[in-house]
């Protein structure tokens, strides 16, 4: 297969049939797709009750309960088989031209990625783009990317591709792209939105308890980045990426200000004010 896709699945069954459908919905069908049970269900089993059956599925298990996005990510990256690697969460979608849009674009630069929309999963409705409007091909170099406040979703081509860092959940994108960013000096960003990120109450942002969480994820990070292993960035990117995980602890902190005075603000709502 040309693309495979990792798909982690926990407590998924309301919400992987749509996913899939949409990379059946793909114009380049050329792909796998590794359903990783990070909840010890049965996926296949669920799915052909469904009346879902298709060759390109495989399937794979962490073997254990929530052990974490970045766990079940790298247990399907010892499996997969494409020249190209993308992820999908069992609760988001493509749009049905991303794989042939993206593709020329990650073979020529190492990576591509779109500018992900962001949808209330309660409603539809959207709530914005990763680059807000943009016009064109967009190449993001380090310290543009350290700005975004929401996901990139890349499709990588397999030679730049890495396994996620052991034991980082929060953030754990992030700092996957710095590391890919670090590799390939600029990603480039379609101006279209192919990656449909819902957010509702169990996203990352928004579960109970998870601005302290990063609170302590960017302080262990930057500390990294200052003083440890820098995640294996160049010593110029290593400074850009601290200077700008301070920025988002910053931010994460003023998150928590303004939460205590209006409990029920949402991180996105939260940054569409600003």
């Amino acid at each position: 297969m040309t693309i495979s896709v990792i798909i982690p699945a926990c407590d998924a069954e309301a919400t992987i049939e749509r996913a899939l459908a949409s990379l059946f919905s793909q114009t380049l069908g050329d792909w796998e797709a590794v359903i990783v049970a990070d909840d010890q269900r049965d996926y296949a089993g669920f799915l052909s009750s469904k009346g879902i059956s298709d060759p390109r599925l495989r399937f794979a298990s962490t073997g254990r309960v929530r052990s974490g996005c970045h766990h079940a990510r790298n247990v399907g990256f010892d499996v997969i088989s494409g020249a190209y690697v993308t992820q999908l969460d069992a609760d988001d979608e493509l749009s049905p031209d991303r794989f042939e849009t993206l593709k020329p674009l990650a073979e020529a630069y190492g990576a591509a990625a779109d500018n992900l929309l962001m949808l209330d999963d309660e409603t539809g409705e959207p709530i914005g783009t990763v680059m807000g409007e943009v016009a064109g091909l967009t190449l993001l170099d380090l310290a543009d990317f350290m700005k975004l406040n929401a996901p990139l979703v890349p499709l990588i081509r397999r030679d730049h591709a890495l396994k996620r860092e052991p034991g980082i959940e929060f953030s754990e994108d992030v700092v996957a792209n710095l590391q890919l960013i670090d590799r390939i000096g600029t990603l480039p960003v379609t101006a279209s939105s192919s990656y449909l990120y819902r957010i509702h109450g169990r996203s990352m942002a928004n579960i109970s308890g998870a601005s302290e969480r990063f609170e302590r994820g960017y302080s262990e990070y930057i500390e990294r980045l200052e003083t440890g292993d820098g995640f294996g960035l160049t010593p110029a990117h290593r400074r850009i990426a601290a200077d700008g995980l301070i920025a988002k602890r910053d931010l994460n902190r003023a998150f928590m200000d303004a939460q205590k005075v209006e409990p029920g603000l949402g991180f996105q709502a939260f940054v569409g004010r600003l």
